[in-house]
């Protein structure tokens, strides 16, 4: 796998950061290449709004504050147009608001209370908002092992209830109030969205740290599914990112009464690389488990896909990314591979890591292979 990392995957995971933070002294984030700005921007935030705050950004610890600010510009708008009956834009201001807040804590590398808070300001501020939004995202919890898994559940406006249902496992630094955004090609094809936080995700950190042996969480989304009318049980699949791609996966090879799984820019065996990851991802992956950066190499092998796979019945779409710098693109390609369940690719060549940078053509092609599969074809 090591002679299998390139050199720009090796060089991208060595730049300390204090070369970062010196960067951004030098020239400020908006150093940030056009890559880098997709998931901004498909967040929600304005081209004009993410420029300015990225000039701003004129150093590594100012990140959360500059965010902050931008979010509270976007609550300003809000009022404002609240006060002249723009209910419905008002919402979509708050909206951003939120998402600001979630943008802040990525780079809240000090203090791990201090993340926290910034990221329930941004859970709060969504909450308000989520029953105006078009269409609406209904707040919904999944009873696990006592503990209530938060989601927010959208559905489509087709009248041929009940709905297949698509749920969205968070990576490490996503939550359910960025993925949910990503609902519409879903939506458009019929499909309901359950964008969900697992734990060591979003709401769900405070009330578990992930670990090996949750398995068991799908059939609490099966359990769900069952007592929502709106929902079809027999037509529940499973769409996780990065590391809950791997997830989703021995979800669905643990219980094979689901009907698919989408896997976007997962590991498959984490092992061997993962000594060349930034320290900043390995970081962001330690906090969501809840262990020390320095364990991370005793829990690879709790992530890795190497046997699930094997035991996997259910049809598998692979999405990769040629360019993705965390997770090395070869890992897609060794997991469709291994795959013996029927099985389809999507290779971006120059998509970034979750494709960020390809969000409308994955995500509408994933909602074309979903329909497809729940409907039998």
């Amino acid at each position: 796998m090591v002679q299998m990392l390139s050199a720009r995957y090796v060089i991208a995971n060595r730049v300390p950061l204090a070369a970062i933070d010196l960067t951004f002294r030098i020239a400020s984030a908006a150093v940030l290449s056009r890559a880098g700005r997709y998931r901004f921007l498909v967040g929600g935030i304005s081209p004009r709004q993410l420029a300015a705050t990225l000039a701003r950004i004129r150093a590594v610890r100012s990140w959360p504050v500059v965010w902050v600010r931008t979010a509270r510009s976007y609550l300003a708008q809000a009022r404002d147009r609240q006060r002249s009956g723009d209910l419905a834009i008002a919402a979509e201001q708050q909206r951003s608001a939120a998402l600001c807040y979630h943008f802040a804590q990525i780079f809240e590398l000090e203090n791990l209370e201090r993340r926290r808070r910034l990221y329930r300001r941004a859970a709060s501020l969504f909450r308000e908002v989520a029953p105006h939004l078009a269409p609406p995202a209904y707040p919904v919890e999944v009873n696990w092992r006592g503990t209530p898994l938060p989601g927010y559940l959208r559905l489509p406006e087709s009248p041929s209830r009940p709905y297949p249902l698509v749920v969205l496992l968070n990576g490490s630094s996503t939550v359910k109030e960025e993925t949910i955004g990503w609902a519409t090609p879903f939506l458009q094809r019929g499909l309901a969205v359950l964008a969900l936080d697992t734990p060591g995700s979003g709401e769900a950190w405070d009330l578990a740290l992930a670990a090996p042996g949750q398995e068991d969480i799908a059939e609490a989304i099966l359990d769900f599914t069952s007592s929502t009318p709106e929902l079809d049980p027999r037509r529940v699949s499973l769409l996780g990112v990065s590391l809950r791609g791997a997830m989703a996966v021995q979800l669905a090879s643990y219980l094979p009464q689901l009907a698919a799984v989408v896997a976007v820019t997962p590991p498959y065996d984490p092992a061997p690389y993962l000594p060349y990851l930034h320290p900043l991802v390995r970081q962001d992956v330690a906090w969501t488990i809840g262990v020390a950066p320095a364990d991370l190499p005793n829990l690879a092998s709790h992530i890795s896909l190497v046997e699930p796979v094997r035991a996997l019945r259910v049809p598998l779409m692979v999405v990769g990314a040629g360019a993705d710098l965390v997770v090395p693109p070869a890992e897609a390609l060794r997991l469709y591979r291994a795959a013996t369940s029927p099985k389809y690719l999507l290779f971006l060549d120059d998509a970034n890591h979750v494709a960020f940078t390809h969000l409308e053509h994955w995500t509408a092609a994933a909602a074309d292979w979903l329909a497809g599969t729940l409907a039998g074809r």
